[in-house]
C-alpha cells in the first residue's frame, strides 16, 4: 500500500507583493536612520534627490532598466507620504521625507538653521511628484519644475538635465557622453546605491 503526502506552502500576501521589489531595491545606503543627517547639509540633500531623478528618468527611457524604476519608484510611494525617515525606506524616499515631510527632520540636519529656513521658501510639489513616479513621462516639464523647486543651481546637473530630457532623440556620441557625466555625478554623491549600481549596466 502507498501513502500520498500532499505538503502545501502556505506565504502571506505580503511576500508575494514584496518579492518583486526584493529583486531589484534595498533599504537606503545614503540615508538610513536620523542619526546620518548630521552628514548633511539642506542643499546636498536636494541635490541628491535631484541627481536620483536624473538616473532614474534616463533610465525609464531604456527597456533593459525600465523595471528597475518602476520597482524602485513603487517602493518609494510605499509609505504612501514622505513624512519620516525609515531604515526600511530607500534613499530616494527617505531624502523626500526631509525636503517634505516633518519640518522637525531639518532641525538634525548639519546647517539646522538655515535647513529650516531653506524648507519654508523651497516647497517641495509632493503630489506632482508622484504623478511622475507613476508615469515617467514628460522629463522636460517635470525635470525643470523639480530642478526650481529644489533650487538647484549647478550648471552641470542642468546641462545634464536637457540631455536626459531628450535622451532618445540623442545621437549615440551624445548619449555616451551623458552617460558618462551622469555616473560620474553618481559615484561621487551616491555611491553605493542601487541607483548607481543599476546605472552601470547602461
Amino acid at each position: 500500500m502507498s501513502v500520498r503526502i500532499k505538503f502545501r506552502c502556505i506565504c502571506s500576501i505580503n511576500t508575494y507583493m514584496l518579492t518583486p521589489f526584493l529583486k531589484y531595491v534595498s533599504e537606503g545606503k545614503v540615508i538610513r536612520r536620523h542619526s546620518d543627517l548630521q552628514r548633511y547639509t539642506f542643499p546636498e540633500v536636494a541635490e541628491r534627490i535631484y541627481l536620483s531623478f536624473l538616473a532614474l528618468a534616463l533610465m525609464s527611457q531604456n527597456k533593459d532598466t525600465a523595471g528597475f524604476v518602476k520597482a524602485y519608484a513603487t517602493q518609494t510611494m510605499a509609505k504612501g507620504t514622505f513624512d519620516q525617515v525609515r531604515m526600511i525606506n530607500n534613499d530616494l524616499s527617505n531624502m523626500l521625507a526631509i525636503v517634505s515631510g516633518d519640518p522637525e527632520i531639518t532641525k538634525k540636519l548639519k546647517n539646522k538653521n538655515q535647513a529650516q529656513a531653506m524648507r519654508q521658501r523651497q516647497p517641495v510639489p509632493v503630489m506632482a511628484l508622484r504623478r511622475y513616479l507613476r508615469s515617467w513621462e514628460e522629463h522636460y516639464k517635470n525635470l525643470t519644475h523639480l530642478e526650481r523647486a529644489l533650487n538647484i543651481q549647478d550648471t552641470n546637473l542642468r546641462n545634464i538635465r536637457r540631455a536626459v530630457a531628450n535622451y532618445n532623440k540623442l545621437n549615440s556620441r551624445l548619449k555616451m557622453q551623458t552617460l558618462h557625466r551622469l555616473q560620474q555625478q553618481l559615484q561621487s554623491k551616491l555611491p553605493n546605491t542601487d541607483i548607481l549600481r543599476k546605472f552601470k549596466e547602461l
